[in-house]
């Protein structure tokens, strides 16, 4: 058996069977593959964009260091970019 302990405001047990901890790394590593699929466009709109940062969305289009690329009314954020940015700040 598994056994893990959490901290936290009254603690946390959980016991989990071999068969419990195998099909939560199966899912896991599903999710984990799905985010990092290579198809996925490394473009994002202002919403996704905001989101990634964890950041208003008004501070987002705020702030004028955020790198921003902007094509007629379409306004995108390269990933690449913003986790540079992000290293940077």
């Amino acid at each position: 058996m598994f056994r893990a302990r959490g901290v936290g405001i009254g603690g946390v047990n959980l016991t989990l069977s071999p068969d419990a901890v195998e099909e939560l790394v199966e899912r896991v590593v599903k999710l984990v593959l799905e985010r990092l699929d290579s198809d996925a466009s490394p473009w994002s709109t202002r919403k996704e964009a905001a989101a990634y940062l964890h950041l208003p969305l008004s501070r987002l289009e705020r702030d004028k260091t955020i790198p921003v690329h902007r094509h007629g009314a379409r306004v995108l954020y390269h990933r690449p970019e913003l986790d540079q940015f992000l290293l940077e700040a």
